[in-house]
């Protein structure tokens, strides 16, 4: 596995291409890079560490694999054209940031995770949309989600795709590798700890029932 050097890389030192003005303001939770498109993301080194300390502060921290003796600086960034990119720190968690709320549905009908704070207003939402308390998908600005991937095999790197909930193609699309018309939860969880959705769920016995009806017809 290659790595970048040891040191704490500067944001502003990457050349950047200016994007959409943000209303969101730093936290201890998240850093927000206005500035950001989702190809200057893809763009960042993947750093080795030992510890914490080695990492840079849009990192969630050193993720360090003992029985390969690697560590990793791990990154979780969310992006999209309106707000540029926002960096999720280890701290954060969906279920206590009404003041940036990530998760999106397509419609205010969708099942949610009933921990998500209600939106007040767009400026609330990631997105730009809140509707009836709920921030909605706006399919002509997706979510885009990038983690550092693939730590285990000597091959770290930024992988990027759709966010939950996004309009997908195909599983490549998502995050979660999981695409049912939208992209599935929850590759990444914010810390809140949801399992698979019952609308999840019910997709899926009904793509087995279409299949078992073909295998028997």
């Amino acid at each position: 596995m290659k790595f970048g050097y040891k040191i704490i890389f500067s944001l502003q030192c990457i050349g950047l291409s200016l994007v959409g003005a943000s209303s969101f303001t730093n936290t201890t939770d998240y850093k927000v890079f206005p500035e950001f498109r989702l190809e200057d993301v893809k763009k960042l080194p993947i750093i080795s560490c030992s510890d914490d300390s080695q990492c840079p502060d849009y990192s969630r921290g050193c993720t360090y694999d003992y029985e390969i003796d690697i560590g990793v600086c791990d990154m979780d960034f969310f992006c999209n054209k309106i707000n540029g990119c926002v960096s999720i720190l280890e701290s954060f968690d969906s279920a206590n940031s009404p003041n940036l709320i990530i998760d999106s549905y397509q419609t205010v009908k969708d099942d949610k995770n009933k921990n998500l704070p209600k939106c007040k207003s767009n400026s609330d939402c990631f997105t730009n949309q809140c509707s009836e308390g709920i921030c909605l998908v706006d399919d002509s600005d997706p979510i885009y989600n990038c983690v550092v991937a693939e730590l285990g095999v000597h091959q770290s790197h930024i992988n990027c795709a759709l966010a939950s909930n996004q309009i997908c193609y195909d599983d490549l699309d998502c995050i979660s590798n999981q695409c049912f018309d939208v992209c599935e939860d929850n590759y990444y969880n914010h810390n809140s700890g949801d399992n698979i959705s019952s609308q999840s769920f019910a997709k899926a016995i009904i793509y087995f029932l279409l299949i078992l009806s073909l295998v028997l017809n």
